[in-house]
């Protein structure tokens, strides 16, 4: 548009200048040499023109001639780094739609074209890890990781490949390999946590931690409960080893960094009980109590008892809070089923059948209950049937390989991940997954 412009204008000065002379006409007179030439004005003007724009023609042949090759052969390569530049997009699009044919094809289309080889071989690893080809993936990788430039994606990908294969020896090799490659890389101090906590190497964890949260690759939430988690582990392994200081010190800090989460609650009311706090103990376990009712407050709770009569009697203190939620007519019908009181155990466990909550513990204890107290096996075989259609009881269930645990583990005792434990009913949703397990990666 604007090159038409510009011609409009041109043509436009010319014509103006053409009516200027034919309305003043005039001779020229030219003596060069003894020769004496005279025309109008107006043909001499004609004549300087065309000898003008003769001699811009030639300048641009002379300049084609030197400069043509040169300028035909940057547009060529500006069309090739187009077309690279298409086939690298396009092909991250197809391994973002999990079209692993069609992500091989474009890389290496991308990587004959593309100004920056490093990003085509990276799409090219990509596509052979979409397409299942392993060993392909890690070479390719292995080739950007011997990139000053672009070290790091290919050590991204090796990391996560060793991972994939359960490798931690050859993670914790990459991870220094990095580190000495390219040593301002923030992500690495998250893989270096996992790994630190995997061997149990809660201070190593809590240092990568701190690392990871300053560069704010975590959201403070998430770093406060993963802080949570490896501090419980740090709880657990100095009361295993008779050091009540330094656990109870620890659980303290545990609740302070997540107060609503389940686990971290657990384990101070825990830890409180096992270093002779029971007084703690108790108003510990109540306050979590009124938030999150959980099985094992109770359990804590009535191991703080006298007598399973004055179990029952604290159960039923703790309960009245949250009287009619499920946890608490569990914990209160296991309490009154240790104390023999027969009867209030089954008025807990019916009022969960006739309310539509029952699960299958409570039909067990159902069942439980119709033998200690009648020695009927017959309806308890009754209950024990209904019981296999009831929806199943919350666990502490791993999120990543579904692995269920007795208790909350900072590592998944299956697949070694950490803080992925959490209370939910099996086959529950992680979104559907209630305060208690942990937060989503």
């Amino acid at each position: 548009m604007i090159r038409l412009f510009v011609f409009v204008i041109q043509i436009a000065v010319l014509a103006a200048l053409a009516l200027w002379l034919a309305d003043k006409p005039g001779t020229a007179r030219i003596v060069w040499h003894g020769t004496v030439i005279e025309t109008s004005a107006a043909f001499l003007g004609l004549c300087v023109l065309i000898f003008a724009y003769a001699l811009h023609l030639l300048w641009r042949l002379w300049h084609f001639l030197r400069h043509g090759p040169v300028h035909w052969k940057l547009r060529r390569r500006i069309g090739k780094l187009q077309q690279g530049h298409d086939a690298l997009a396009r092909g991250l699009v197809a391994v973002a739609s999990g079209n692993a044919t069609e992500a091989g094809k474009l890389a290496v289309a991308a990587r004959k074209n593309a100004a920056h080889p490093a990003l085509a071989l990276w799409l090219q690893a990509q596509a052979a890890q979409l397409a299942g080809d392993a060993q392909s993936a890690r070479s390719l990788f292995r080739a950007l990781a011997s990139d000053a430039d672009a070290a790091v994606l290919g050590y991204r990908g090796l990391i996560a490949d060793a991972k994939k294969a359960g490798k931690w020896d050859e993670v914790d090799r990459l991870i220094d390999e990095c580190r000495r490659a390219k040593p301002a890389t923030p992500w690495l101090n998250l893989i270096r946590m996992e790994s630190a906590a995997r061997r149990g190497q809660w201070g190593e964890a809590e240092q990568a931690l701190t690392q990871a949260s300053a560069a704010r690759l975590l959201d403070p939430a998430a770093g406060r409960q993963t802080r949570a988690a490896l501090r419980i582990a740090v709880s657990r392994e100095a009361l295993a080893t008779g050091n009540k200081d330094a656990a109870l010190r620890a659980a303290e800090q545990a609740a302070q960094q997540a107060p609503h989460w389940l686990p971290a609650q657990i384990n101070l009311a825990e830890t409180l009980a096992a270093t002779d706090n029971a007084r703690a103990a108790r108003r510990a376990i109540e306050r979590a109590w009124k938030e999150m009712p959980h099985p094992q407050l109770a359990d804590i709770l009535r191991g703080l008892a006298q007598d399973r009569l004055d179990a029952y009697k604290q159960t039923e203190h703790l309960c009245r809070s949250r009287e009619n939620s499920l946890e608490s007519r569990m914990a209160l019908a296991l309490a009154a089923l240790d104390a023999d009181i027969w009867g209030e155990a089954r008025r807990h466990l019916t009022a969960c059948v006739n309310d539509g909550t029952a699960t299958r513990g409570v039909y067990q204890l159902l069942a439980r209950l119709e033998r200690r107290e009648r020695g009927d096996d017959r309806a308890a075989a009754a209950w024990m049937i209904k019981s296999a259609d009831a929806a199943p009881d919350s666990v502490w269930s791993c999120r990543s390989c579904g692995g269920a645990h007795k208790i909350w583990q900072p590592v998944c005792v299956h697949c070694g991940a950490f803080d992925s434990v959490e209370w939910r009913q099996p086959g529950q949703g992680k979104s559907a997954a209630l305060l208690t397990g942990g937060h989503d990666d």
